[in-house]
């Protein structure tokens, strides 16, 4: 099957082209982190160029070809903007993708328990995801937002390990996307989860005697596992999109380059005249 998949996929041109582009900005991440870690202590984007050995005023500068740091020059305060599209780069694809599993476990443990129970179960979650929905989408974000970096919430997390690693605005990202926008794939599972309880397989898992935590997991979930996978794929995107605008608004990832952060400087900067 994954043959046949493949096969399938490499005929159309659109789709192919699209990897091939999702490729790139994977290697512009993975480029990020790799700076990182190789680098020194501090991290790079932290440091103007004159600071790391360059000839380079610590101003804004156009792009050069003096040195690879500053192909797309510098900022307002002299530091290289191509290590800041990497280090962005990379928080967009942690954001789409823990964002987006979060999102994803939620809505599918919620789809399946309350489709394969029914009853007050199915009742409670279907409150739960209606009062969710019909909260405006974005102030919903904003709200958690501030409640999370304001809130018990951030002096937890600053006590967690977790913090030495992720910062807490990328932790406050992570968390409000996953808990605001699993609605959608909750819906989904449930309405199959319905059908596939019915089916003669899982009714003779129940007549078998087998437990309903492997029943779920291992007979039900693969059936429905599709519209998981479909669902992740464009969460990833809608999470990205929402870093951007909640870190733009001064809600979201701080004391670190991302895309919403750089689109807010170069605001400032275009204002002023800065290339």
């Amino acid at each position: 099957p994954a043959a046949e998949a493949w096969r399938r996929f490499s005929k159309d041109k659109v789709a192919v082209s699209f990897l091939v582009v999702f490729a790139a900005y994977l290697v512009v991440a993975l480029a990020g982190a790799a700076v990182e870690i190789l680098g020194p202590d501090t991290p790079l984007y932290l440091l103007t160029l004159a600071e790391q050995g360059l000839d380079v005023p610590e101003t804004a500068t156009p792009p050069s070809g003096d040195h690879w740091l500053a192909w797309l020059g510098t900022t307002s305060a002299g530091k290289s903007v191509l290590l800041r599209v990497f280090h962005g780069t990379k928080v967009a694809f942690l954001v789409g993708l823990m964002g987006a599993g979060l999102s994803v476990l939620v809505g599918t443990m919620l789809g399946l328990v309350s489709g394969f129970f029914g009853g007050w179960i199915d009742e409670l979650v279907q409150y739960v995801y209606s009062t969710v929905a019909s909260i405006p989408y974005l102030l919903l974000m904003l709200a958690l937002a501030f409640v999370v970096r304001q809130g018990p919430i951030a002096a937890w997390y600053d006590d967690l390990w977790l913090s030495d690693y992720v910062s807490l605005g990328l932790f406050n990202i992570v968390l409000v996307i996953g808990m605001t926008s699993w609605v959608t794939l909750c819906r989904l599972v449930r309405a199959e989860v319905k059908k596939v309880r019915e089916l003669e397989y899982v009714q003779a898992a129940r007549a078998l005697g087998i437990a309903w935590p492997r029943i779920l997991l291992r007979h039900v979930l693969p059936n429905v596992f599709h519209l998981v996978i479909i669902n992740f794929s464009l969460r990833f995107v809608t999470a990205i999109k929402s870093e951007v605008i909640l870190t733009f608004l001064g809600v979201g990832v701080d004391k670190e380059p991302s895309w919403g952060q750089m689109i807010s400087d170069a605001k400032n900067e275009l204002m002023r005249g800065i290339w």
